[in-house]
Parts: C-alpha cells; structure tokens; sequence
C-alpha cells in the first residue's frame, strides 16, 4: 500500500471513529442538556463534511479539525453520561426508599430527611423529592447537565421527563407572534 492510500485510510478510520463519538454524544445530549443543545450537536456533526472536503487536498488540516471539533463535542458529553447514570441510579434508590416507607409506615415520606444518600455528590443534582397527593403520593425530580432538562418520578405518572424550558418558552413566543392581529 502506498502512503496516500495509507493516509486516506488512516483518515477515514479517524472521522468513522470521531464521527460516531461524536452521534452518540449528541444523542446523550438530548437526556442531558435538552432536545435544543442536542439539535445544534447533530448540526455541529455535520462541520465533518467540510472537513472531508478538505482532506481532499489537505488530509492533515481535516484530521486535525476533526479532532477538535470532537473534543469540543465528546469529553463534556460523555462526562455528562456518567453523571446521567448515577444520577438515574441515586433516583431509583430514592424511588425505592419512598415505597419501602410505604409499606414500612403506611404512608409516602414528604421529604427526604430520613434518606441517606448512597451517593452524596448527587443530591445537588436532585431537584426536588415532595410527597404531594396532586402528584401521585410524590414527586421525584433530578437534573443533569441544566436546571431546565429534568427527569422525574411519581407513582402516577412513572418516569418522566422534559427536555428543557427553552422549548416551551419558544413555543410560547411562536404562539404569541403567530396569534392572528385583531
């Protein structure tokens, strides 16, 4: 094998491999920081087709764009996964302490001063735990990456969860500038 077609393979190795870091981290986006942020990541993906156009005369300059704009994308993202699980797996711990009370005292805690954390970091991200009849008996909500992208529990309504406030807000306008004039 020549070294062009050794370079052109390399290359190719290195935008399949970033490339697919790269989707994944913006599929995780959308449980992290929101359906928006996880949009303009799939649109940030798509930088990769100018860079492949420049491999065509500059191999070098498009490895060395495709790496960063990777690291722009993955490290956070990933980072953000690992948050993600154990945040999910502190949530279902709490989910588990409510019903354990349940059976214990016949009735759902409405709060969380009794729980102990398993994993202490987290309890930043747990929004808010109430016991609230409205809800279902209670309320369990945690975040990840922004205040407005939250995933909640309630015995009623199961696992939820809501990508950010930024879409409602642009709901909001749309539907205020699009309201017919009077």
């Amino acid at each position: 094998m020549n070294h062009r077609a050794t370079e052109v393979l390399l290359l190719a190795l290195l935008a399949f491999t970033l490339i697919a870091l790269e989707i994944v981290s913006a599929y995780l986006a959308y449980e992290t920081i929101g359906v928006i942020a996880s949009t303009l990541y799939f649109l940030a993906i798509g930088i990769n087709l100018v860079f492949l156009l420049v491999a065509i005369r500059k191999p070098m300059v498009a490895a060395v764009g495709m790496v960063l704009l990777a690291l722009a994308i993955v490290p956070y993202q990933f980072a953000l996964a690992q948050r993600l699980w154990r945040a999910q797996t502190e949530a279902a711990r709490i989910v588990t302490f409510a019903y354990e009370q349940k059976l214990a005292t016949g009735e759902y805690p409405t709060n969380l001063a009794d729980y102990r954390y398993h994993d202490p970091e987290m309890k930043t991200y747990i929004q808010q735990f109430r016991g609230d009849a409205d809800v279902g008996a209670f309320l369990l909500c945690y975040r990840v990456g922004t205040e407005s992208t939250y995933h909640c529990y309630s015995p009623r309504d199961g696992w939820t969860y809501y990508p950010g406030l930024e879409e409602f807000f642009i709901v909001q306008w749309l539907d205020k500038t699009l309201e017919p004039r009077k």
